[in-house]
């Protein structure tokens, strides 16, 4: 009796673990955060020069963020090794101006405006550069805002803060000699040439805004419109942003300091003007003067 019992628990066991070495073990899931990694770098890579980019954001500043695309602050966002800056853009923003070789990065000064740092450009060399295109087909309505000093006021040599242009008066805006009222602030104004804005004195800190929209062009310095509705018309352009000159063409290279720019591919209203200027001014100690 007690062999058949023991020979029944046998084959009991022999049979159990058979069935458990049959059982396939279940695959282990795969990672799920791997989806969503790939999908953000294809659609961050993918993304062309003349295309439109996501809103820029950053928490707590009262600006505007519809249709910004580039927000550049000398207070964050830059990158830089032994006070040479290589790239710059806000935290999230798919857009970096970048300096495509060491010898064009500028410098990053401490205490340069109102107690705030900003970028400095040595009038030679240095340049950055940004994969957007402020061409008038791709950005028919663009408004570029800006708070920076020049070392120095003379109208030439040519500089440019800004610009985009190989030889087609494209859109670029800073110094030159060839304004028609012997302003040395200028902005390329296309088929009008060059068109003067304003006449500002080295080493002061200025707030200009470049609004350039249904064929013309508007600005305002230091709060005040500068000129209104001057014809400008566009032909093809780079299709990159150049900053501290106007790319490869004439290059005009800026000499003194940017410390904020924004660039909307909008037009503003008056009232976020208007609030864009009164933060910048209030930061770097721009008085804004409006009527």
């Amino acid at each position: 009796m007690n062999r058949t019992i023991a020979s029944l628990l046998l084959v009991a066991v022999v049979a159990f673990g058979c069935q458990k070495k049959e059982t396939p073990i279940p695959a282990a899931p795969a990672p799920a955060t791997a989806p969503s990694v790939a999908t953000a770098a294809a659609t961050t890579t993918a993304t062309p020069a003349t295309g439109t980019f996501a809103d820029v954001k950053l928490e707590g500043v009262p600006v505007p963020t519809t249709g910004l695309q580039l927000w550049l602050r000398g207070d964050y966002g830059v990158t830089a090794t032994e006070g040479k800056v290589a790239s710059w853009a806000v935290e999230g923003s798919p857009l970096k101006a970048e300096a495509k070789d060491p010898a064009e990065q500028p410098a990053i000064v401490a205490n340069a405006i109102n107690g705030k740092p900003a970028l400095r450009f040595d009038g030679d060399h240095n340049m950055l550069e940004v994969p957007m295109s402020i061409d008038a087909e791709a950005a028919p309505e663009l408004t570029v805002i800006s708070v920076w000093s020049s070392a120095t006021a003379d109208k030439n040599p040519l500089r440019k803060l800004y610009g985009a242009d190989d030889g087609g008066y494209d859109r670029a805006a800073g110094i030159d000699d060839r304004a028609s009222d012997g302003s040395n602030y200028t902005v390329f104004s296309g088929s009008g040439g060059v068109t003067g804005i304003f006449t500002f004195a080295a080493n002061t800190t200025n707030l200009t805004i470049e609004n350039y929209a249904n064929k013309k062009l508007n600005t305002w310095v230091n709060g005040a419109a500068a000129k209104s509705n001057i014809a400008a018309e566009y032909d093809h352009m780079p299709n990159h942003l150049f900053i501290g000159g106007t790319g490869h063409a004439y290059t005009e290279s800026w000499k003194g300091d940017l410390a904020e720019m924004l660039i909307y591919k909008r037009t503003l209203t008056d009232d976020e003007r208007k609030k864009i200027e009164d933060y910048l001014g209030a930061k770097y100690g721009v008085k804004v003067t409006r009527p």
